[in-house]
């Protein structure tokens, strides 16, 4: 009963894996090219799932077809979830390494198989070749993922590298150098189970994690400007009215920087709209690398941003501005691209303050206060005082 039971559960387990595997084909079409890594991962279940068939027909086919092409099979098929990974983090993939290792492994199996029969010492060297690529997948996943999905995996993968090692120390005591893979044994049973789960829950886990990327580009697209990379109009928005009520709660103060491309209606009409597009592409860039990492850049619509710079004092935001317009002054005047400068006002929040809107505002007046004083400089609004309650 326990041969049936074992030769049932590969069955099944086979079956699930080719599920998981065409589901993992089926919906890389509908994925964007940026995650990457779908196809190996549909590949491994259905190369483990291979291996099935083959172990389910022992006895039918002969020895060296399941200890050669059923074993090369499961270790091509963890690899493959490996490799995957590897190009889903967009770190180079390990082919002829692993190829090397898996090529060695199945080598001393065929010594073991051939020369100095032993179901033993095959069974270790399968075991610990499957938990040396599953140490190195947690590896991979620890430094480069994150998320519930890659967590699951690492810790499946954990677990599986776990039960490999022992069932492989224990196959040294607990087999003979003649025992067959679905030989009646509690430990069998219960090793073959927890590998079938273990591809089935890997197979999982990693849809899962292309499924996080993929939300987390859809949020990033819907928070962000794609022309520049800054925020959205709508999303800086709601970080300046998260610390407007910081500020009304804690009184934490704030600064807004108001900012706008110089003659850039000229630039339009004398280069085009597609320079145009570069010279705002190339000002945000400069922008941001100039704000510290605390601070928000939004593209306010059109030629403007606005930055928010949390617990940020007047004098403090008004050395920032300086520093964004000299970052921006110093982009390199080239054939296709003119001279480039922005306008900034400062505006910070201050006593009587009540809507951020009234912030906004100081900032926008000063913001043309530095347009109308000739461009390419730092302007406050007369209004503005030091920040006290």
């Amino acid at each position: 009963m326990l041969a049936l039971d074992l030769r049932s559960l590969s069955a099944m387990s086979g079956l699930m894996a080719v599920v998981l595997g065409l589901v993992l084909f089926g919906v890389r079409a509908n994925f964007p090219e940026s995650i990457r890594g779908l196809r190996l991962w549909g590949l491994a279940p259905l190369l483990c799932a291979s291996s099935t068939v083959l172990f389910v027909l022992n006895g039918v086919l002969p020895a060296w077809s399941l200890v050669l092409g059923g074993n090369g099979l499961l270790m091509a098929g963890f690899a493959c979830f490996l490799f995957g990974s590897q190009r889903f983090a967009g770190v180079p993939v390990s082919w002829r390494p692993w190829g090397g290792v898996i090529a060695i492994a199945l080598s001393l199996m065929a010594v073991f198989l051939w020369v100095q029969p032993d179901y033993r010492v095959r069974v270790l060297i399968f075991t610990s070749t499957l938990a040396l690529i599953c140490v190195f997948h947690v590896r991979l996943l620890l430094r480069h993922c994150r998320g519930f999905a890659s967590r699951l995996i690492v810790g499946v993968l954990s677990a599986q590298a776990l039960i490999l090692l022992a069932r492989g120390v224990s196959s040294l005591w607990l087999d003979s150098p003649t025992s067959d893979r679905f030989a009646p044994s509690l430990v069998q049973t219960a090793y073959l189970a927890a590998f079938s789960f273990a591809v089935l829950l890997v197979s999982v886990g990693v849809l899962l994690m292309a499924s996080e990327r993929l939300r987390s580009e859809f949020e990033h697209l819907a928070t962000h400007d794609g022309l520049t990379g800054a925020f959205t109009r709508r999303a800086a928005l709601q970080m300046a009215d998260a610390e407007m009520q910081r500020w009304l709660r804690q009184r934490q103060p704030f600064a807004v920087l108001m900012m706008d491309a110089d003659h850039f209606k000229q630039i339009n009409d004398v280069y085009g709209h597609l320079v145009g597009d570069t010279v705002l592409h190339d000002i945000a860039a400069q922008v941001i690398g100039a704000l510290r990492a605390t601070d928000r850049l939004g593209r306010f619509g059109g030629e403007e941003f606005v930055a928010v710079l949390p617990a940020t004092d007047l004098a403090a935001a008004v050395a920032v501005a300086e520093r964004v317009v000299a970052s921006v002054r110093s982009l390199p005047v080239l054939p296709d691209r003119p001279r480039c400068t922005v306008s900034v006002g400062v505006a910070a929040v201050q006593a009587g303050d009540a809507r951020f809107d009234q912030v906004l505002g100081r900032a926008d007046a000063a913001l043309y206060l530095a347009k109308n004083r000739g461009r390419d400089q730092v302007a406050i609004h007369a209004s503005a005082a030091p920040v006290f309650d």
